[in-house]
């Protein structure tokens, strides 16, 4: 297991993602904290410098891991779900971008909020389908550039749609394909798993990505999730994926940062 940081160049305050600002100098921030890796958030990727970040991720010896599309949602109101044919057309589009970025920066793509919501809970199965329509445009995308989609598992009080390990499973294996893999977060699992170690037993070889945040979404360490129970899981089944902390920039995105990859490297 290696260890990932969240970046972003620039998000609200109580935003769970760790350092801000350019994203080369929070690469080489994270790679001299000791991280493998940084976890990409961004709400365009067209604008991102790759050629920069991919100079600065040599210069470093550090990975991109992952790339972040929340704020798609969050801020342009994009989803898989949403009773407009256009606005499902352009998340589609906008997914697809992050996986033209995700190819030449060798990292994985995370689908979360932009999945979307049920909107109305009598008529499910027409917003389902609607998802599963999106779904398998991106993974056909996905497939041909090689690139794998993490579908996360979010908590009621965020969607009504995928909040647990046992959903995460029925739903992509709808879609039946390798580039689609579950993505857990403990923030997340400590609100819908009754028993977290077994819902790591069973997402097993369809796990494909872990966020880390504690009980209050602050760094790990800060609250009362067990971590040394999850991480021998992840050993138990043989995890070989990233682990990247996205957690509440508090009290400051440093110490968060600092904090975690301290808690948390001993364990592995």
């Amino acid at each position: 297991m290696k260890l990932s940081i969240t970046i972003v160049e620039s998000a609200a305050e109580n935003a769970p993602i760790v350092l801000r600002g350019s994203y080369t100098e929070n690469i080489q921030k994270a790679a001299q904290m000791g991280y493998d890796a940084v976890e990409i958030h961004v709400k365009d990727p067209n604008t991102l410098d790759i050629k920069e970040i991919q100079k600065a991720c040599d210069k470093n010896n550090i990975a991109v891991s992952t790339i972040g599309t929340g704020m798609g949602y969050g801020i342009d109101g994009l989803s898989f779900t949403d009773p407009d044919d256009d606005v499902r057309e352009r998340a589609v589009k906008r997914i697809f971008d992050h996986i033209s970025a995700a190819k030449k920066l060798n990292a994985k793509v995370i689908i979360g909020s932009m999945r979307g919501t049920i909107i109305n809970t009598n008529d499910r199965k027409k917003y389902e389908n609607y998802a599963l329509e999106c779904f398998y445009k991106v993974i056909n995308f996905a497939e041909k550039n090689n690139v794998t989609i993490l579908n996360e598992a979010i908590n009621r009080y965020e969607t009504n749609f995928i909040n647990n390990v046992e959903e995460s499973l029925k739903f992509i294996k709808k879609i039946n394909s390798p580039h689609l893999k579950i993505h857990l977060d403990t923030f997340h699992m400590n609100i819908e798993e009754p028993d977290m170690r077994k819902s790591i037993l069973k997402a097993r070889e369809f796990l494909g990505h872990f966020h880390f945040a504690d009980s209050d979404r602050w760094y790990p360490g800060h609250g009362h999730i067990d971590f040394r129970s999850i991480i021998e899981a992840l050993k138990d089944i043989k995890y070989d994926g990233f682990i990247a902390f996205e957690c509440l920039p508090f009290p400051t995105p440093d110490v968060a940062a600092e904090k975690s990859i301290k808690n948390i490297k001993p364990l592995l």
